[in-house]
């Protein structure tokens, strides 16, 4: 494989100009942070449901800063970039700089619970935690990825994102919400295979957006 004309530490710095400056990945931060003050205001219970709660939550809201990160980016300098680099690399360079996001994200849910809740929180929680907030952002982060190799308007975008969130939500087996909700909501021990589909189906399920991305930036090219 030849190398890259533009690296894809340079092509996130360049897109990252563009990104940094939008007010809707302002606003998605925000109403993040909003989320966790308003879920924290009062007692949000024991630790694993209180992040469970969030991290289902960062579903729909990480899907809202993808869109936002690649709304911002320019179209001309994608095109640049996917002519230098191939497509592979573009989508790489994307996927890299929502992925920031998703951490700073998932970490100051992790924080949140540690500082605002009441209830005491164990290493194994603080990872329960962790894990699923990286699960639910990633696969919100892939939804927005596909939706926007789709072509798709930000209002359907958002439309779809709302629907596919509320219909997980009721569906204990549909990733990424249905799961986490159904395994860690309550005290109740439902088991392990529960607890592992609640990571393991919402990793599956952006894998599969993310393909499903790829084959529709390859045809769309």
């Amino acid at each position: 494989m030849s190398a890259p004309l533009v690296p894809v530490g340079r092509a996130l710095r360049l897109q990252a100009a563009g990104v940094l400056s939008s007010r809707s990945l302002l606003a998605a931060s925000a109403v993040w942070l909003g989320v966790l003050a308003a879920v924290y205001a009062a007692d949000a219970g024991p630790p694993r449901q209180a992040m469970a709660f969030t991290a289902a939550v960062l579903f729909a809201v990480a899907a809202w800063a993808t869109a936002a990160q690649l709304a911002a980016g320019s179209a001309d300098l994608r095109a640049v970039l996917t002519a230098a680099d191939g497509r592979g690399r573009v989508l790489a360079a994307d996927v890299l700089l929502s992925l920031v996001w998703v951490g700073v994200a998932t970490l100051a849910g992790v924080l949140a619970a540690l500082v605002f809740d009441p209830h005491p929180a164990s290493a194994s929680d603080i990872a329960v935690g962790a894990g699923l907030h990286l699960a639910c952002g990633i696969a919100g982060m892939a939804l927005a990825l596909l939706l926007h190799a789709a072509g798709m308007a930000r209002g359907m975008q958002a439309a779809v994102v709302v629907l596919f969130g509320l219909v997980s939500g009721q569906l204990a087996a549909l990733p990424p919400i249905g799961p986490v909700l159904a395994a860690w909501s309550s005290d109740s021990d439902r088991g392990t295979a529960p607890a592992v589909w609640s990571f393991a189906g919402p990793v599956l399920l952006a894998g599969v957006f993310v393909a499903a991305t790829v084959a529709l930036r390859r045809r769309r090219a």
